[in-house]
């Protein structure tokens, strides 16, 4: 009834757990959950049950965390659906516990309280990881953006890893990050629940995908995209309620053969699903064309947590 890839960011989660659902979807109703859609039943106010570098605040949120997974599992169940979602447990490692009072001990413990609240679930946890994260890392700061890697590198002096560590440039941040991933690996081998640990460092997302579905016992099917003229769709588009700013740039891929979006990431992979309908391949978000004319506009719908749902962007040069 639930699986949930986990890992550090920029390893995959959000492709492959999307795969993932759909394949499960073949067989059996199931839903999936992007960490950072509208409403999310852990994100929204994940650990804001008190402050986290005191012993008193982190029982308050053990307690918030545990209460809110359990209202997890009951809508799970209710639904008679399968949920695969991404993040949200192991990721909470670099998120929060990084800077909490917690020892590693308190932190497994919690964890191991999790699985117990979601057990008639029969979860699976699937890690995924690259040994070389600083790698990973710059290529998706190319994707992504300088804002990103300033996010990520930003220097942290309260950060766990520099309580042993001195902090001398972004290469710190590198290693205070390796690290991050460590302990989550670590966290994940003491853990006792059906898992699935997976090196992503080859990007064969199709290959992972089949290992997740091949371990839950679901039949693996390769999916191809929908024919259509990629080309046809490339331009600048404004979003009609919005500044000159509001643009959306879809350009062509002459190496890997798809179209790719410049939104808040550089670049943005799409892929077409169906009749002038295309979705953003790591995230809850699809575009519908429409053709009136010469006039080209698409409407952006989705689950995530922007002001761009339902909003219409008009092509205004090819």
């Amino acid at each position: 009834k639930l699986i949930i890839v986990d890992g550090h960011c920029s390893v995959g989660k959000s492709s492959v757990s999307k795969a993932a659902a759909r394949q499960v979807g073949r067989e059996q109703a199931a839903y999936w959950l992007h960490e950072e859609c509208e409403n999310h039943p852990i994100r929204e106010g994940e650990f804001r049950f008190g402050p986290l570098d005191t012993l008193e605040g982190l029982e308050h949120n053990r307690r918030g965390m545990l209460a809110k997974w359990g209202a997890f599992r009951a809508s799970i169940l209710a639904s008679g659906k399968a949920c695969v979602t991404e993040g949200c447990f192991l990721h909470a490692y670099d998120r929060y516990f990084i800077h909490s009072a917690w020892e590693m001990d308190e932190i497994v413990t919690y964890c191991k309280q999790v699985l117990a609240v979601i057990e008639d679930l029969n979860p699976v946890l699937v890690l995924l990881h690259r040994p070389d994260l600083r790698s990973s890392l710059e290529e998706a700061f190319l994707a992504r953006g300088q804002w990103w890697r300033e996010l990520i590198l930003k220097r942290d002096d309260a950060h766990v890893y520099f309580r042993d560590h001195v902090y001398v440039d972004e290469n710190s941040m590198f290693d205070a990050v390796a690290f991050e991933q460590d302990q989550m690996t670590a966290i994940f081998e003491r853990l006792a629940c059906a898992k699935l640990k997976i090196d992503t460092t080859d990007a064969q997302w199709d290959d992972y995908v089949q290992q997740i579905t091949e371990f839950v016992g679901v039949g693996y099917q390769e999916e191809d995209a929908h024919p259509c003229d990629l080309k046809r769709y490339t331009g600048t588009y404004r979003w009609q309620n919005g500044t000159a700013e509001s643009t959306w740039v879809i350009q062509y891929d002459e190496t890997h053969h798809y179209l790719t979006t410049s939104l808040f990431w550089p670049t943005m992979p799409m892929r077409c699903t169906g009749e002038d309908a295309f979705e953003l391949i790591s995230f809850p978000v699809t575009l519908h064309f429409e053709r009136r004319g010469d006039e080209l506009h698409f409407q952006v719908r989705g689950n995530y947590d922007w002001e761009l749902n339902d909003q219409i962007f008009r092509r205004v040069s090819p």
